[in-house]
């Protein structure tokens, strides 16, 4: 076996060889590093109604840094995505149960992101495989979205349709001139309810000048309180007296039904007879005035007035 043997110039440039396949080796192990290859993986995973634009490798951001990536993008029965994805293990203690995921888009034509929000400390942190809240986000590109804009122009002819529709209605001279008398009733109206806002605004002043409000309240506390104590001694001593006011309230409904055809009968005739009656009790306190001044009775009459203040007066004891 013959021993090869290398020159000067060849050995140098072998040298050089191996340094580069050096140097490429620990640039590949440094950016490994700053990816975050070796660095431990947490898999969680969050729900979307749209999951637009997501597809494995889709980028988790934390705070604006790259926290980790998409591993896998899943259509549940209930029609909404199921994302799962995974976080590098230096941010396992900042995802909390507060912590909240969104898809956003960091520039106007760039792809999207799936953007988690920093926990606080307060919250216990969320498990390995644990499920995170996501918020449905809505931006530019998603907005002028061929999807999206065939919505949108939808209801844009059904706006501009009914706006046809309120046109056509107006240019009727008769309902153009209604809508005019309607906007100028409407500064009466305005001035109507301002003093309207005037006076209840006075009259609440008024309710609660020296708390009258309260004071009125407290009394009838008081008066519930004392009927609350009156009502059943009342009941006790006179446990009949309901039985006895409705049997009085029936007989009171039944004489009222019997007057009132009496009373209907006569009813034509009742002023005059109370005028009749009037004009009759005036003569009589005539005639008995005139019957006093009289030489004969007027002894008499104060002989009986004497006689009725005796008497109303009370007995002197012995």
């Amino acid at each position: 076996m013959t021993k090869i043997k290398f020159n000067k110039f060849e050995r140098v440039a072998g040298l050089f060889l191996l340094l580069a396949i050096l140097g490429v080796v620990l640039t590949a192990l440094s950016a490994a590093i700053k990816q975050g290859w070796f660095e431990p993986k947490v898999q969680y995973t969050t729900t979307f109604e749209s999951a637009d634009g997501v597809h494995q490798g889709t980028i988790v951001q934390m705070s604006g840094l790259r926290a980790g990536a998409v591993d896998s993008v899943e259509l549940e029965a209930n029609n909404r995505i199921r994302v799962n994805f995974h976080v590098m293990g230096k941010f396992q203690n900042r995802v909390r149960t507060d912590s909240n995921i969104q898809l956003i888009r960091p520039f106007i034509i760039g792809e999207r992101v799936l953007d988690l929000s920093v926990g606080n400390e307060r919250f216990e942190e969320v498990p390995v495989q644990g499920h995170i809240a996501s918020v449905e986000s809505m931006d530019l590109m998603s907005l002028v979205s061929g999807k999206n804009m065939n919505t949108y122009l939808g209801k844009l002819g059904g706006i501009l349709e009914s706006a046809q529709v309120v046109m056509d209605a107006f240019a009727d001279k008769s309902r153009a001139e209604s809508l005019v008398r309607v906007i100028d009733r409407l500064d009466p109206l305005m001035r109507n309810l301002n003093t309207m806002s005037v006076e209840v605004i006075k009259l609440s002043k008024q309710a609660t000048h020296d708390d009258g409000v309260q004071k009125l309240v407290g009394n009838l506390a008081v008066t519930t309180r004392e009927i609350n104590k009156i009502l059943p001694e009342l009941n006790q001593e006179n446990p009949q007296l309901a039985k006895d006011l409705a049997v009085m309230t029936s007989n009171l409904a039944t004489v009222t039904k019997a007057l009132g055809p009496a009373v209907k009968a006569v009813e034509p005739e009742l002023p005059g007879a109370s005028v009749r009656l009037v004009q009759a009790l005036n003569e009589t306190v005539v005639v008995l005035k005139a019957m006093q001044k009289s030489f004969f009775m007027r002894s008499s009459v104060k002989e009986v007035r004497e006689e009725e203040s005796a008497e109303r007066m009370p007995a002197q004891e012995p």
